[in-house]
Order: structure tokens, then sequence, then C-alpha cells
């Protein structure tokens, strides 16, 4: 059985995804804070529950690295309420960046080089457009994170190990699920894959 780890998995776009992922087989490790929705998903889909932080680095990239995924998405997206830059105090900053930024990076470190190791797997990483973000803080993590999709993906060229960042689009999310199954049916998860998608830097 194909293994995915989901992060911000009991979001409406993670949810979307991990349920998504389970109804198609996939047997799904779900990362969240809200134990009553992971649990809701075990019952409802088989899925496997973490109830834990992102921000708690060193557990969850020891979780991840144990897991040896075959799929890793990053699907947590967490933001201050506080639109304007100077509004913003020092602790907003901080959460902002390790949420959508640096546990983006250590839990797709923590992953990797197993991934390598057997020539195959990949990274789906959710994120805003550009053209979406509304404020300072959400406009420089989408940048972030395309760069490092795009930067991650140069990197791991020719070893098997595909790049994909989505979109986040507006609600409903219930198309993420299915944009993620389309991307991994066309590939037929093999170890190469499929490189003309919109925002995809494959190998």
């Amino acid at each position: 059985m194909t293994k995915a780890l989901v992060t911000g998995a009991t979001r409406a776009p993670g949810r979307a995804i991990a349920t998504s992922l389970a109804r198609e087989g996939w047997e799904v490790h779900a990362l969240g804070r809200d134990r009553i929705a992971l649990d809701e998903m075990r019952g409802e889909h088989g899925i496997v529950p973490l109830a834990m932080d992102l921000t708690d680095r060193e557990y969850v990239s020891a979780v991840a690295e144990g897991l040896k995924p075959d799929v890793l998405v990053h699907a947590a997206l967490r933001w201050p309420k506080e639109a304007q830059f100077l509004g913003l105090l020092e602790a907003d900053i901080d959460m902002a960046l390790e949420v959508n930024l640096s546990a983006t990076m250590h839990i797709t470190r923590a992953v990797l080089s197993s991934m390598i190791e057997r020539g195959r797997g990949a990274f789906l990483i959710l994120s805003l457009d550009y053209s979406d973000a509304k404020s300072v803080i959400e406009r420089a993590a989408a940048g972030a994170l395309d760069g490092f999709a795009r930067a991650l993906a140069e990197e791991v060229r020719g070893t098997g190990v595909f790049v994909h960042r989505i979109s986040l689009g507006q609600p409903p999310f219930e198309r993420l699920g299915s944009e993620v199954l389309a991307l991994l049916s066309a590939s037929g998860f093999q170890s190469q894959f499929i490189k003309h998608q919109e925002h995809g830097y494959g190998t």
C-alpha cells in the first residue's frame, strides 16, 4: 500500500486531500492539532491520526523520518489575524514563518534521504498564489514556498523524486483532493513523474 503523510490534515484543504487519498486506497497518516477531527477521519476513512503541532520541530521530524512516506503533502497553512505588517506582534511573525516555511523545510529534509535511496517519492506543497495573498506575511511566505519548491526540484533532479506546488485557490477545497489524485495517477507513480503540470517542477 502506498503511504502518504499529510500535514495540516484537520483543516479543510488538508482534510480534502487526506480523505481523497484514503478513499483511493492509500495508507494516509494525517498530522494536525484537532484531535476530534482526526478521530473522525480515522473512524470514517481509516486514516492514521497524528495529533501534534508542526512547531514541535524535533518530534515532528522524528515521526516523519520513521514513517518513510512515499508522498508528503504539505497542507498546513496558518496566518495571524492581523493583516497590517505594523500591527503584527513578534510572535505572529515567528508563528507564520515557522508553520508555513520552516516546518515545511524541516519535515521535507527529514524524509528526503529515504525517498532518494528508494529512487521514488513526491512532495506536494500547498500554498497561496502571490496574487491571492493579502498581507505582507502571506506574500512573503507564498514567494518563499514557490522558490523552495523550484530550488528543491532542481537539486533532486534525476533522483526519482518529484516536487509540485499546488495553488490553494478559493473554497470549496474538494477539488484539491481530485487535483492531487490526478497528478499522481497521471504519473502512474513511477520513478519518473510528469513534468508539464502548472506549477510543476518535475525530475
